[in-house]
């Protein structure tokens, strides 16, 4: 099944490797999808999210809504629950009450919700963390000439960098989404948002959680330029990784790290004559007169 790739999808991506994992990659043409737990964030897929009200206005206006969804005489597309109750009264209920008496009525119960808020965040967020912890993971980047990657997941600079490049139609590749950074927790609702969750109009699965929660890592990892392809629970829902096939044709070139050993690269040269015909071989170095790397062909 051909696979909608992002926009922004970049033509390279980047796996960084220890030795040892580039050999494993290479002799086996797979690459390792993990749960979340096996990660070096201890925050990912686990994010908090925030709802940033009004509330004195958000509950004037939630209980104006309410009342135009039991009585008013516009339609409206209910999102949830309650919007499907208060299309229900409209048919069973046609006395209509006299508006402020009704507002008072329901007054205090729109006050809880909203005092309760957080305790709901709170459950959502746990219970979307719980969910995600079971999904499948590779974890990619879009350059490969990033220092601290090359110095926490490449041996010190002595490992490799596997470059991707999708060629064909049904490449692995193409699923990758990008990692939003964010230096504060994400609006689940503003002032509207919330009003029409109250009122009926909206559902939370109007919100793309599911996607806020796998793409989301705090603003102190942006200099990772992650892209991430997501497996859901996996073909094997009970093992904590899976082993994924790629295609010969989509890995554009190994990179060596410049302090690798020619015990290492004469391994890696020999698998990719033997195993990737249309990769290069190529290698990280210092760039001349500048503070960063740089990748050049052997």
């Amino acid at each position: 099944m051909t696979v909608e790739p992002h926009p922004d999808l970049p033509p390279s991506l980047y796996k960084y490797c220890s030795q040892d994992a580039a050999r494993a990659i290479l002799s086996n043409q797979t690459l390792q999808f993990s749960r979340p737990g096996l990660f070096n964030d201890g925050f990912d897929l686990r994010i908090a999210l925030a709802i940033n009200i009004d509330e004195k206005a958000v509950i004037e206006r939630a209980l104006d809504q309410i009342y135009e969804g039991a009585y008013g005489p516009e339609p409206f597309l209910p999102g949830n629950k309650l919007g499907a109750l208060l299309l229900l009264m409209r048919v069973f209920f046609r006395n209509k009450p006299e508006p402020d008496a009704f507002r008072e009525a329901i007054r205090p119960a729109i006050e809880e919700l909203i005092a309760n808020r957080k305790n709901m965040l709170r459950q959502l967020c746990n219970e979307l963390a719980a969910e995600t912890a079971k999904f499948k993971v590779l974890c990619l980047s879009s350059s490969g000439t990033i220092a601290p990657m090359w110095g926490n997941y490449a041996d010190n600079i002595h490992g490799a960098a596997l470059h991707f490049a999708p060629r064909e139609e049904d490449s692995l590749f193409l699923a990758a989404r990008p990692v939003s950074y964010v230096d504060h927790d994400p609006i689940l609702f503003d002032d509207q948002g919330f009003t029409d969750w109250l009122s009926g109009r909206r559902g939370l699965g109007d919100s793309d959680l599911l996607s806020q929660f796998l793409y989301t890592k705090t603003a102190e990892w942006a200099p990772e330029r992650e892209w991430r392809i997501v497996a859901g629970n996996g073909w094997k829902p009970d093992d904590e990784r899976e082993y994924v096939e790629f295609s010969t044709r989509d890995l554009e070139a190994v990179v060596f790290g410049f302090r690798s050993n020619a015990t290492f690269r004469g391994e890696i040269t020999k698998l990719v004559t033997e195993r990737y015909p249309e990769c290069r071989l190529r290698e990280m170095r210092l760039a001349d007169g500048q503070m960063t790397y740089e990748i050049v062909d052997l």
